[in-house]
């Protein structure tokens, strides 16, 4: 048993490393040809702009990064660079977000964007975010870094920010700052 032992596991490690030689090899023939946007790295699984798109009924999303990193170990998280997320909620809603980082975990289907994030609402809010936590599956969102919400009508600074889609409920806590422009209010 001692012998097969001592000829099968550098034979199985030689072959890994063969066929790791051969993917980096296919990947980098198939990006020369043009023929796909990947590139497997030590990394992980590298793509360059992808994007995803979707609709449902009059709601519908189409979200683009500058790269996409699959981690090889653990393959169901995605880091991404770069991103930009154009959301039309109705005929008469939209929202833009971006923000220069981002994790999908595709096994918790949830969402982490960090470092400069930033969404524009049609209503007219801006919203300023360092990180944000998003639960896919039923919509929730929150923070726990400062959030800051500002229109024409005023500004809201808050320390953290909890988001219940289901029961359409938003709480600000930690530190919540108002300002309202009364100059505003006749518009």
């Amino acid at each position: 048993m001692v012998r097969i032992m001592r000829w099968l596991f550098p034979g199985v490690g030689l072959l890994i490393l063969a066929v790791m030689v051969g993917l980096v090899v296919l990947f980098n023939v198939l990006s020369g040809l043009g023929a796909t946007n990947m590139m497997l790295t030590s990394e992980g699984l590298v793509m360059d702009h992808p994007e995803l798109s979707g609709h449902d009924g009059d709601r519908s999303y189409r979200v683009t990064a500058y790269r996409a990193i699959q981690r090889l170990s653990d393959p169901r998280v995605i880091d991404l660079e770069t991103i930009r997320a154009d959301i039309t909620l109705s005929k008469d809603q939209s929202a833009q977000i971006v923000a220069l980082k981002g994790t999908y975990n595709n096994a918790t289907e949830s969402l982490r964007l960090y470092e400069g994030i930033q969404l524009e609402w049609s209503e007219g809010y801006t919203v300023d975010l360092s990180e944000v936590e998003i639960d896919l599956s039923n919509g929730a969102l929150k923070t726990s870094q400062v959030v800051s919400i500002r229109s024409d009508q005023g500004r809201v600074v808050a320390g953290k920010l909890d988001y219940d889609k289901a029961k359409g409920i938003v709480r600000f806590s930690d530190g919540i700052k108002m300002t309202l422009n009364p100059a505003s209010q006749g518009q």
